[in-house]
């Protein structure tokens, strides 16, 4: 099989959500040429990255647990190794994206069947909940905006982008929502007058979807109009339940500052961080980004991948600042997307769309260090 064929079989799993399965593929496909990789050119801050994760498991209460869950960050690491060294010609990227897109299209149309068939608060699937759904549907929908743009492919795109953002809404994910306006406003301020008018069109579309879906909720009675005023109540349950993750959070890290509870073992510590007043006596991760590194990996884990997270953001704005192609901004949008959910969920903690974060990592650098090729949406 053709590099090429596995890498668009990877751009479909991610986009599916099957993201584990895209792994294994692409990294068996890739692990008898690891002698090909030079750590020598290891970008510091990336090695800065992997130290302070494995003192922060090294140093742990539940040392044989934490140390577990870095090695599978470590094989992420590795993945990102050989994707960085792929012929990744933005043509080529622009042509994965397609199948990531098709990927996360089938994914959307299934979360809405199911909410249609058993008249659900919100959407999910049988792979994913409403959050992980959230986030692969927000991190797509940037990608197929600026595909509209192109003469190639419109109406595809075009229904594509209808089943997204349906999806999106019906999965009632907050965090997913809000991370997609921070593309959309990246997006805006970025982009020339035709991008913008996209955004418009594109805000306009969703509210007219949402409204659609809230008033059909009324009429048939269903639990979507409901859940909906739960999801707006700025002192609803779920955020104030929220607000004590945080604090314990915080707690934890006050009270391990260097290197943290350990990689991954935020849950392990929880219940004894839990407030009274917390109804969840467990909890995988804090919902938000920040505080889960500051909790699970100290100040030295929280500035390191810090900087992984800006120096991404960094090639993705320099890439489109020079070239001022539509693909970088694409890209960096979704990434965008999906970093912005981390703020309140966590959901790239989990392989299959942990793995995300170094597939859009290692196209943005692509981007920046092979300025424009021939793409259909340059």
């Amino acid at each position: 099989m053709r590099m090429e064929e596995i890498l668009y079989i990877l751009g479909f799993f991610l986009g599916v959500g099957g993201g584990t399965i895209g792994f294994i593929i692409y990294f068996f496909s890739r692990v008898l040429r690891i002698r090909e990789l030079s750590f020598k050119n290891i970008d510091p801050i990336l090695i800065f990255f992997i130290i302070s994760f494995f003192l922060s498991s090294l140093f742990s209460t539940f040392r044989k647990f934490s140390l577990l869950n870095f090695l599978v960050l470590l094989f992420l690491v590795l993945f990102y190794l050989f994707f960085i060294k792929e012929n990744l010609s933005p043509s080529l990227i622009d042509r994965v994206l397609d199948y990531f897109i098709f990927g996360a299209t089938l994914l959307a149309f299934s979360g809405i069947n199911i909410f249609l068939h058993n008249k659900g608060y919100y959407a999910e699937t049988p792979i994913l909940g409403k959050n992980a759904l959230g986030t692969v549907l927000a991190t797509t929908i940037p990608l197929v905006q600026l595909k509209i743009l192109t003469d190639n492919g419109k109406l595809w795109h075009f229904i594509s982008l209808i089943i997204l953002i349906v999806g999106l809404i019906l999965s009632m994910s907050q965090g997913a929502i809000l991370g997609l306006i921070l593309a959309e406003i990246l997006i805006f301020i970025l982009g020339d007058k035709k991008v913008k008018r996209k955004v418009l069109y594109m805000s306009i579309i969703a509210l007219l979807i949402l409204v659609f879906f809230l008033i059909k909720s009324i009429l048939v009675k269903d639990n979507l109009f409901s859940f909906f005023l739960t999801r707006v109540d700025p002192y609803s349950s779920s955020k104030i339940q929220r607000i004590y993750i945080w604090i314990s959070a915080w707690k934890m890290f006050l009270d391990h500052p260097i290197f943290g509870v350990g990689f991954s073992a935020f849950s392990k510590m929880y219940p004894y961080y839990r407030l009274p007043q917390a109804i969840k006596e467990n909890m995988s991760f804090a919902h938000n980004l920040p505080l889960n590194l500051l909790a699970e990996t100290g100040i030295l884990g929280f500035l390191s991948f810090s900087l992984v997270i800006f120096q991404f953001f960094y090639w993705g704005i320099k890439a489109y600042l020079r070239d001022k192609d539509y693909l970088s901004l694409a890209v960096l949008s979704g990434y965008t997307a999906y970093m912005g959910h981390q703020f309140f969920d966590g959901t790239m903690w989990s392989l299959h769309l942990g793995i995300i974060f170094f597939f859009f990592g290692a196209i943005l650098r692509s981007l920046y260090e092979k300025g424009t090729f021939s793409s259909s949406i340059l």
